[in-house]
């Protein structure tokens, strides 16, 4: 099959930590530059699903290696794989396509574990089974040769927010350089950029986003998030802890570095009521962001908040404090909740064109290298 098009229109899908369902977007891409179109979908997972998810994250650190990937967990990933088809028929359904209109699906799949340190990081999703349903190519595993071959496997969404500042560079519209672009998901990441330049690229994930929060509000409440903040606003912050917490090693280490969901242990907890236990949390989130601005070449000029976190009203309003402007990506005409979604649209695209998606500054990989694997309908 020849991908030598100069436009794709492409399918992106994520499943983040936050595991609350799957984000699907499209794209118009030539795979150094994209814009996002059409409506995205968002397919939330049922609460029994997101128990699976949880319990098999669990599993997998039980196991410690993909290769001893079991049934239980192979009927997890045909679940998950024929849900993120179901988002795929929606969009195309939603935006009144057919599956012959789309180049590509750009799939990450589910993170179960994940390894650099051991050369893995462990995804669950079948390519070749999401292609057959959707009647679509598929390039999915965009982790492995970067983790393979020395590198941290993540983040993999830098490239794509370098080729949304480059469009506005070519449209001629002003960028303040340098600037970092901070995705607050489950874990949280910063993307430093210098210019439009693929090598003027540094990130690394900053620490606990949202799931140490989510965690606590579920197990305490039942209810899956702390909305707008609500809790940590009326909470009182345990400073001591938060202190505890910031001497993991991880917060001295140099980038590029990346975190495992559950690479951390907020011990001490306990005690606390839910609203004080929120607070910390919160708080916690905010003081590894300032510190991983530490390790930025230069300060940032100004900051864009993407991923779920820049819901929590109290969390942003923390985060304004700091004594650089900070806007939600929304600012820059984005649309944040479909923003990692349509990064695996892009990598989708460069795959096919054998472009780079990891490079040294992103994942410490010793050279840019291309990432993914491509399955066709059969």
């Amino acid at each position: 099959m020849s991908f030598s098009k100069k436009q794709f229109l492409a399918i992106g899908l994520m499943s983040g930590t936050s595991m609350d369902g799957v984000d699907c977007a499209l794209i118009k891409s030539d795979a150094h530059t994209a814009k996002a179109v059409g409506k995205m979908v968002h397919l939330p997972y049922s609460p029994d699903m997101r128990r699976n998810i949880a319990s098999a994250m669990t599993e997998a650190g039980r196991l410690g290696s993909p290769v001893l990937q079991n049934e239980n967990l192979n009927q997890l990933e045909t679940k998950l794989t024929n849900i993120h088809a179901e988002s795929v028929r929606k969009i195309l359904s939603e935006n009144n396509l057919n599956p012959k209109d789309i180049d590509v699906v750009g799939f990450h799949g589910q993170t179960l574990l994940h390894r650099p340190d051991q050369g893995w990081s462990w995804q669950i999703g079948d390519g070749q089974h999401l292609a057959n349903m959707v009647n679509i190519s598929v390039v999915n595993d965009f982790r492995r040769h970067d983790v393979e071959n020395g590198g941290q496997g993540a983040p993999l969404v830098p490239i794509y927010h370098q080729a949304l500042i480059k469009a506005r560079v070519d449209q001629g519209l002003e960028v303040a350089w340098p600037i970092a672009l901070i995705n607050i998901g489950g874990v949280s990441n910063v993307t430093w950029l210098h210019n439009d330049g693929e090598q003027q690229m540094l990130a690394f994930d900053t620490g606990p986003g949202n799931a140490f929060i989510d965690d606590w509000v579920k197990k305490n409440t039942g209810q899956p998030m702390d909305i707008d903040g609500a809790l940590a606003a009326k909470g009182d912050i345990d400073h001591d802890l938060v202190k505890e917490w910031l001497k993991n090693e991880y917060f001295t280490q140099p980038p590029p570095k990346s975190l495992d969901r559950l690479g951390f242990n907020v011990m001490g907890l306990e005690s606390l009521s839910l609203e004080d236990g929120a607070a910390t949390l919160l708080d916690f989130t905010v003081k590894t962001i300032q510190v991983a601005l530490e390790y930025c070449p230069e300060r940032p000029k100004y900051i864009y908040i993407c991923g779920g976190g820049r819901h929590n009203k109290t969390l942003m309003w923390k985060l304004k404090k700091m004594d650089i402007p900070i806007d939600s990506v929304e600012k820059l005409g984005w649309c944040g909740d479909a923003l990692e979604a349509e990064a695996f649209a892009f990598l989708a695209c460069r795959h096919l064109l054998s472009l780079p998606i990891t490079f040294p500054g992103t994942t410490g990989i010793h050279q840019s290298s291309a990432g993914g694997k491509l399955y066709q309908p059969k």
